[in-house]
């Protein structure tokens, strides 16, 4: 009698919890001690929804929130929250004109990962989409009275929405604490969904403490807007680590790219516009204590720690490039070279080959990394990771603050006095909140 009541005391329980996630979600069940509730493509969510930590979040599908800079929606999670995609075609879009608040802690990350559970494998689901109304040059030919507009990258006819506009200081919200692991879904052919794309975002956006975990595709790739990022862990991605293209003029410091063996292109792969390479605005980010630690086993896959090409243009300063399978840095592109654009301070390379260059190039890419701007060629390879991504050489040490952070930089830069992502062992602002696990 009182295991029976138990029994029915328990299905009880267990009926109560199904029925508590809101009425704008599914109730999928229990999934690892959790209530689920989904969230799907057939509906775009407006107004304002709460994701909570005590309920495990399924994507299925597409999911859009907000339209177009039409029915806006604010989606809030709370600290400690898991998202997941159970297969490729799952991902999540912040529409135009909507918001998206993911603020986690240090001990209470958010979590974008697969519901397969125990399967590490990348690819199984698709990422998250930021898209914003600030500028891209994908038409060529950019104003503020006829900005440029494009559709992301995904299935169906909407993709994964469409971006850009004329508001540089869009605000999409905050990214803060956040990791997005195992995605990457193939949606179509070569065309593959990365960790989180930064689509036409502004700077009113943001963005700080944030890793992308064995993605299929790109780490994060920033298609034009204005965003800047702060503390950024990218590990074992299989394609580019870092991309920006159609005009990106953001800003990033304290950048981890820690390439695996078995899948890695290049650390950062950086573009314009294909056509045409000077497109306006000009992708032309500055960027500030970066770690780039290439593929390191003898068949170990990868390209360059940097591939500036298509005119882009870039401010690089206080990094450490080290065991990239080709050169440290590789420009490529005679509109690259022109812009006279690419503007290194203040790094290190230790790679066996420092400037990697093709055949019919007319241009030296040394002479854009000189000693007269604190850059320093250390002329040898690693063998292993940088231990705990801490830099040991005395040399990078007691550099002094090189970089001369001026109007162009504003006070968003923090100020240093070493070159790299981490300081020293005491600095520890990778750990706690991400997937360190290499398998």
């Amino acid at each position: 009698m009182n295991i029976a009541l138990s029994t029915l005391t328990l299905g009880l329980l267990t009926v109560q919890s199904y029925a508590a996630c809101p009425t704008w979600a599914d109730t999928l069940g229990m999934r690892e001690g959790k209530e689920a509730c989904g969230l799907n493509d057939s509906a775009t969510y407006s107004g304002n929804l709460l994701l909570t930590a005590d309920k495990m979040w399924v994507l299925q599908g597409g999911v859009f929130i907000g339209g177009d800079n039409t029915d806006k929606g604010v989606l809030t999670i709370e600290a400690g929250t898991t998202v997941v995609g159970n297969k490729g075609a799952d991902f999540l879009v912040i529409s135009r004109g909507s918001q998206i608040f993911a603020q986690g802690t240090k001990d209470a990350p958010i979590v974008f990962t697969t519901g397969n559970t125990g399967n590490t494998d990348r690819g199984q689901w698709g990422g998250l989409i930021l898209n914003g109304n600030a500028p891209i040059n994908t038409c060529g030919a950019y104003t503020a009275a006829n900005p440029c507009e494009a559709t992301g990258e995904g299935p169906g006819a909407r993709g994964t929405g469409v971006y850009g506009g004329n508001n540089p200081t869009d605000n999409s919200g905050v990214l803060k604490f956040v990791r997005v692991e195992f995605a990457g879904f193939e949606v179509s052919p070569d065309n593959e969904l990365n960790g989180i794309a930064f689509q036409g975002v502004g700077n009113g956006t943001i963005v700080d403490y944030i890793q992308v975990h064995k993605n299929s595709d790109d780490g994060i790739e920033f298609f034009g807007g204005t965003v800047d990022v702060k503390h950024v862990l990218l590990t074992g991605n299989k394609d580019d680590s870092m991309d920006w293209t159609s005009g990106w003029v953001g800003r990033a410091q304290f950048v981890i790219i820690d390439q695996f063996d078995d899948a890695a292109n290049n650390g950062i792969e950086a573009d314009n516009l294909k056509s045409p390479m000077d497109a306006k605005p000009r992708s032309n980010p500055i960027l500030s204590n970066l770690t780039i630690l290439g593929s390191i086993g003898a068949a170990a896959k990868g390209g360059s720690g940097l591939l500036l090409r298509k005119g882009s243009a870039v401010e690089l300063n206080n990094s450490i490039f080290t065991t990239t399978k080709k050169g440290c840095i590789d420009l490529d592109d005679q509109a690259t070279a022109d812009s006279g654009e690419a503007i290194f301070i203040g790094n290190f390379t230790f790679c066996k080959k420092a400037f990697e260059a093709e055949e019919g190039e007319t241009w030296n890419v040394a002479d854009f990394f000189t000693g007269d701007d604190f850059n320093v060629d250390m002329g040898e390879t690693r063998t292993s990771p940088l231990a705990g991504y801490v830099p040991v050489e005395k040399e990078l040490t007691n550099l002094g603050d090189v970089t001369p952070f001026g109007d162009r930089h504003g006070t968003w830069f923090t100020a240093v006095d070493f070159a790299g992502a981490v300081k020293d062992a005491n600095d520890e602002w990778f750990k706690g909140w991400t997937n360190l696990a290499r398998n």
